[in-house]
Formats: C-alpha cells, structure tokens, sequence
C-alpha cells in the first residue's frame, strides 16, 4: 500500500506545484486588483493596469527563472539515464571479455564443476545480473547459450545458476528462454512478461515473485515454491507444476492447457480461495490440492482429478461431471469420490 501511495505521490507532484504556483499567481493579482478597486493605487497617476503591467514585467524573470529550472532539471534527468545506460553498456562489455578470456585462456568450456574457473564464471554472472536492465539481461543468457555455457540440462551447464540468490532481481521482460535457473531464489523477483519458455525453474523459490504475462510454455516448475506469486495471464502450456506449492498463487486468465499440476497445492491461503474461473481445458490435476479453492466458472472439461483434495472448494456437479477422472477425489462435502 505504502509503495503505491508513494508512486501516485510521484506521478501527481510535479502537477501539483505547477497549479500551485498558478494559483498564487492569480490570488496576487486578485488581491492587488481588489486593493486597488477599495483604496485606489496609493500613488497619484497610477492606475490599475499600470500596476499590472508593473507585476507582468516582475512576473517575466520569475517565470524565466522557473522554467530555466526545470530545464535544468529536466536535463539532469536525461544526463543520469544516459550515465546509467553507459555503466550498464560498460559493465556489460567488461562481463563479456573477461569470459571470453575465460573461454580462451583458462579452458572455461572444458573444465569440470570443482574447477575454480566455474565458480569465477558463475560468481560474475550473478552479481551483473543485478546491474543490467532486462535488454542486457536477455544478452547474457543469449551470450551463455550461444557459448555452450548454459543448457537447460542442469548436468551439462557449465555456469550453473544452481540456487543462485537472485531475490529482489528486475528481470522484468528478459530472455531467460531456456535457462538453467533449478532451485534458484527468485523470491519477490520481478519476471512480468519474461519469456522463460522451457526454462528449467524445478525447485526454485517464486514465492510472492511477478510473472504476470511471462511466457512459462513448457518450462519445469515441478517442485517450485510458488506461493503469494502473481502468475496472471501467464503462459503455462505444457508446463510441469507437479507438486508445484501454489497456495494463494493468483492464476487468473492464466492459460494451462495441458498443464501437468499433480500433486500441486492449491489450497486456500488468502481471501476469496484460489481462482481457476479462466482456466483452460485438459489440465492435468492428479492429487491435486485444492482445499478451499474457488473453481467458480472454470472449465473443467478433460481435467484429471484423481485424487485431488477439493474438500470446501467451490465448484459446481455439472462442472466436476465435465472432468476425465474423479477417482478418488475427495468432494466439497468431505466425501471420497469411488
């Protein structure tokens, strides 16, 4: 709440001063004109547009003297942005030669995994991953699988992001398509609209992570920690969320066909249950948890459900009677389904 308030504070400040200043303006010349129009100029042959022509004159530098400052401000602005793109460009270039050195020189690419060489390789890609925007970001994963450094197989990566602390990381609209990120910490990380389709993610920590809009499309997201994450309007076709934790995940308009969710849980965590009211047909919900789930308006046609946990969730007869498999399901009401 605090950090929305302080951008909607940002967005509204700089409007705010300009009508304010207007407004003392205009309250200046309102409480001169009605000085004058009670008790007159005070002076003997001034009349009133004499002194309003006297306070447009004072009032140009003032202005002048505004806008120079905004100028000024507003060239600072673009100044800090062009540095900051610079160091990141710097960093970058720096990043890339002195792999390549590794490459070259310490023999990076035929190395085995006790080799301080890799650590040297994994520790830098780490720490520039903090310093670059999404843009430079997607780069140096290009930059790594075009070298033969990464592969989505996590035994033949030689830069292996293996329970990497990337927590807090922007990684907003990146190419990670891919990357071996298994059991990384990505917790709270900003992945909106990345394109991590066939990234490995088995184990990782997303826990309250933003991958609304990311594209997940055949990624491996077994195991992982996605609880409290934003995966709305994600793309999760073919993706592997078994025994995924999803509880309190916010998967609205979500696209899961084909989806494999076995063993997942779902449950209830926050207000209002979990939402599939958007989700795609043949979802795979074998053993599924989904205690105090709202399946209100979710299409259910070919999902297998087979003993899934559906005790105290939403969901209609004529929705479950749609899905491929209830062996074993325990129902809304607590009942086992034979």
């Amino acid at each position: 709440m605090a950090s929305n308030f302080d951008t909607w504070w940002q967005k509204i400040r700089k409007p705010l001063g300009i009508i304010g200043i207007i407004a003392v303006c205009i309250g200046v010349v309102a409480l001169v004109f009605v000085e004058v129009r009670l008790y007159g100029t005070g002076f003997v042959g001034k009349t009133l547009w004499d002194w309003l022509g006297l306070l447009a004159a004072l009032a140009i530098p003032v202005v002048v003297g505004f806008g120079a400052a905004w100028f000024t401000a507003q060239q600072g602005k673009v100044s800090d942005r062009e540095n900051t793109d610079n160091q990141r460009q710097v960093a970058l270039q720096a990043y890339i030669d002195k792999m390549s050195e590794l490459l070259l020189e310490k023999q990076l690419r035929t190395s085995q995994p006790e080799d301080e060489v890799r650590t040297i390789a994994r520790v830098r890609t780490i720490t520039l991953l903090f310093q670059l925007d999404a843009r430079r970001i997607g780069y140096v994963f290009a930059f790594l699988r075009e070298a033969g450094l990464m592969s989505a197989k996590s035994n033949s990566s030689i830069v292996n992001l293996y329970h990497a602390d990337l927590n807090g990381a922007n990684l907003s609209e990146a190419n990670l398509s891919g990357a071996n990120l298994r059991g990384a910490w990505l917790h709270e990380a900003n992945l909106s609209g990345a394109d991590l389709s066939g990234a490995d993610l088995t184990s990782a920590d997303l826990t309250s992570a933003d991958l609304s809009g990311a594209h997940l499309d055949g990624a491996h997201l077994s195991g992982a920690n996605l609880s409290e994450a934003d995966l709305s309007k994600a793309l999760l076709l073919i993706a592997d969320l078994s025994g995924a934790h999803l509880n309190g995940a916010n998967l609205s308009e979500a696209l899961l066909g084909l989806a494999n969710l076995s063993g997942a849980d779902l449950s209830k965590t926050i207000e209002g249950g979990f939402n599939f009211s958007k989700i795609s047909r043949r979802v795979y919900l074998i053993g599924a948890n989904l205690s105090g789930a709202n399946l209100s308006g979710a299409d259910l046609s070919g999902a297998n459900l087979s003993g899934a946990n559906l005790s105290g969730a939403t969901v209609t007869g004529e929705q479950l009677i749609r899905a491929k498999s209830l062996k074993g399901v325990t129902m809304p009401d607590g009942s086992k389904h034979p």
